[in-house]
């Protein structure tokens, strides 16, 4: 196997350099002086592992998985694991017996099977505003009132309104100064981001200005996650619009790629179900073997287009079909939106609320099925 080196000059240094130069399974091909000459090598085909010390300057979570994704397996040392674990990295040798790195060592262990895991929902759907937010703090509201502590995130990137919605001061971005923490090895302090929205239900909030996307870096955000999940007993984010590859869009390549149940919102009207059609299509040719969860938001009777031709013409062209029609009730949504709460909280009797209750419920049961649902950790 051909092994890098990274360790910044650290004590064991040359102690490793030695064990490999005489290993009969490893190959020292680089020694990389810092994270950028470690990068370098990320993309080539110059070596499979990378033994590296958490101590080395500028390294951290996004580093790692970048390294990762290019199929190059990161290793520290055992005497550094606390600190590495909270960098992302899940496998560790010790000097003396550093022949491990040959062994193909899957990068986490697998869950027990009784293990709790908690479900990560997540909303999506096409470009032209078809009420993406809306839906995802409707769920996540209706989710914490049937006693399930949910944790809602804003994972928008291209227009983040979670915090706006309900009049949370969003100068200072939850999701950036999570991911910041998370890059960092302070995965602790993810959690103190969330911002209390009510009984059982916290907020990480969004990017205030479009332009910060490239702050949710992708091994932080993966790290965020995982706290997150740790952290609550469902976690619901909204997605932004776009499934083209680029930088832009991985924050919601990635929550999608990790979700247990993805939620599809749609509009009911011919620009909007066209595209509908094209987004279902393209988020199944992005995710092989999604099925999504399929809502048509703002229906009314003013469309003179009943659910079952909706249904059927839906089915027809995508294969999937409907599982609710949310009424428009305008009037809700506005004093919602002007008073800065949910629409169950001000409009409790609504028949989108009433709608969005069933929905919900529907979608816990799923999780749970797909994952083990945790309990309340309230």
């Amino acid at each position: 196997m051909d092994v890098v080196l990274a360790v910044g000059g650290s004590s064991w240094e040359a102690a490793a350099i030695r064990e490999i130069k005489s290993s009969d399974s490893l190959r020292l091909v680089r020694r990389c002086v810092d994270v950028a000459d470690l990068l370098a090598v990320a993309g080539t085909d110059l070596a499979t592992a990378a033994l590296v010390s958490a101590d080395l300057v500028g390294l951290d979570a996004d580093t790692v998985h970048r390294l990762e994704r290019n199929n190059i397996r990161v290793v520290a040392i055992e005497s550094e694991a606390e600190h590495s674990r909270a960098l992302g990295i899940h496998r560790f040798a010790r000097l003396g017996r550093l022949d491990v790195l040959a062994r193909d060592v899957s990068s986490r262990a697998a869950p027990a099977d009784n293990q709790p895991r908690t479900p990560l929902l997540a909303v999506w759907g096409p470009a032209g505003s078809p009420g993406r937010s809306t839906v995802a703090l409707s769920i996540a509201a209706s989710a914490a009132a049937q006693d399930v502590d949910t944790i809602l995130v804003d994972a928008d990137t291209y227009g983040g309104s979670l915090g706006q919605s309900l009049s949370v001061l969003d100068d200072v971005s939850g999701l950036v100064a999570a991911c910041r923490a998370a890059n960092t090895g302070r995965a602790a302090e993810v959690t103190e981001q969330l911002l209390v929205i009510g009984e059982r239900l916290r907020l990480l909030t969004g990017l205030p200005r479009a332009d910060m996307w490239p702050q949710v870096r992708t091994g932080a955000l993966e790290l965020v996650l995982e706290r997150l999940r740790a952290e609550s007993g469902l976690l619901v984010a909204d997605c932004g619009f776009c499934l083209e590859p680029g930088d832009r869009n991985q924050t919601t390549l990635q929550v999608l790629d990790e979700a247990d149940v993805v939620v599809v919102v749609g509009q009911p009207d011919p620009v909007g179900l066209a595209r509908l059609v094209r987004g279902l299509h393209d988020l199944v040719e992005t995710f092989p073997g999604q099925v999504p969860t399929v809502v048509l938001n703002q229906a009314r009777a003013s469309l003179a287009w009943g659910e079952r031709d909706i249904n059927s013409t839906l089915h027809r062209l995508t294969g999937i079909a409907p599982v609710v029609h949310l009424p428009h009730d305008q009037p809700a949504l506005d004093l919602a939106a002007v008073s800065g709460r949910s629409p169950r909280e001000v409009a409790p009797s609504s028949p989108f609320v009433a709608r969005i209750e069933v929905l919900t419920q529907g979608l816990v049961s799923q999780a749970a099925r797909t994952s083990v649902l945790a309990p309340s950790v309230r």
